[in-house]
C-alpha cells in the first residue's frame, strides 16, 4: 500500500508504542487470558509494535500487512530485539490459505477496516479472519466511531510531536468528505536536530467510514455468531453519538434465536 510505505519512514514516530501499549494492552490480555490464548494473528500489523510486544510475552505470533515497507520494519524490530516473530507481506482479503495456520485470536486495530473500501472485500477479510481462527477463540477488531465523524462532520485530529533518533516529527491529518468516502490526509513535516533543517511531505488515501450496524451485518454472514460492542480500550459501553471507537469482539457459538 503506496500510502504507508511512504509513511514507513516515521511511522514508530507517529505512533508512540510504550503509551498506546500501555493503554490498550490490558483490553488485549482479559480476551487472550479468557481464551487461553497462546498463538495471535495481527492483521494489518504496520511496522510490528503490537506483535512485537505479544512475542516478548511468550505468544506465538504472525503478522501480516500489505504494505512491504512496513513488514521490513517488523522484521528488523524482530531481529533487533530477537524474537520469535514471523511477518507476512499478504493483502487482508487472502491471507488464511497462505498462512495455513490457526490462532486463538486475530486482530486487527488501529482503524484498519477504514481502508477496505466495500462490502465484498469487507466480507472476505472477515471470512479470511474466521477461517484462521480456533473454535474457541476470538477476534478483535477495531475501528473509528465513523457515525459520529459523520455526524458532527469532524475534519481534523489532534496534531502530534515527538522527538525519535535525532529528528522532531510534527504530523498533522485531516479528512475530506466525499458523497461515499473520506479522503484521508497527512502532511509530515521532520526536523533535523542537528541541522536544523526541516522536510516535509503530504500523503493521502481513501477511508470507507463504516458504521456499526454495516460491520455487524457483515459479520453474521461471514460466521461469527457472537459480538461484543465496546467504545474504548476501558471496556466502556459503545454509544453511537459519543463514542470515539468501535471494538467488536467476535466469537463462534450457539446464538440466542
Amino acid at each position: 500500500m503506496k500510502f504507508y510505505d511512504q509513511l514507513a519512514f516515521s511511522y514508530d514516530a507517529f505512533i508512540d508504542w510504550d503509551a498506546r501499549i500501555k493503554r490498550e494492552d490490558p483490553f488485549y490480555q482479559h480476551i487472550f487470558r479468557e481464551r487461553l490464548a497462546t498463538s495471535i494473528l495481527d492483521a494489518g500489523c504496520g511496522s510490528g509494535g503490537h506483535a512485537l510486544h505479544w512475542a516478548g510475552m511468550g505468544y506465538n505470533v504472525v503478522g501480516v500487512d500489505s504494505s512491504p515497507e512496513m513488514i521490513r520494519k517488523a522484521r528488523e524490530g524482530a531481529e533487533r530485539e530477537e524474537l520469535d516473530a514471523e511477518f507476512d507481506c499478504l493483502q487482508l482479503t487472502d491471507f488464511a490459505s497462505r498462512l495455513q495456520t490457526r490462532f486463538d485470536a486475530v486482530v486487527c486495530v488501529g482503524n484498519t477496516l477504514s481502508h477496505i473500501l466495500n462490502e465484498e472485500n469487507m466480507l472476505r477479510f472477515f471470512r479470511e479472519s474466521a477461517a484462521s481462527l480456533k473454535d474457541t477463540g476470538a477476534a478483535i477488531f477495531h475501528c473509528h466511531n465513523f457515525q459520529r465523524i459523520l455526524d458532527v462532520k469532524k475534519r481534523d485530529f489532534p496534531v502530534r510531536t515527538r522527538q525519535l533518533d535525532g529528528k522532531e516529527y510534527v504530523f498533522c491529518r485531516f479528512y475530506d468528505f466525499g458523497p461515499r468516502y473520506l479522503e484521508f490526509n497527512m502532511v509530515v513535516a521532520a526536523r533535523d536536530l542537528e541541522s536544523g533543517e526541516w522536510a516535509s511531505r503530504s500523503m493521502q488515501m481513501l477511508h470507507y467510514p463504516w458504521v456499526k450496524d454495516e460491520l455487524l451485518a457483515l459479520l453474521k454472514q461471514a460466521g461469527f455468531t457472537q459480538v461484543m460492542c465496546y467504545g474504548g480500550f476501558d471496556f466502556s459501553e459503545f454509544e453511537l453519538d459519543k463514542s470515539n471507537d468501535l471494538i467488536m469482539v467476535c466469537e463462534f457459538g450457539e446464538t440466542d434465536e
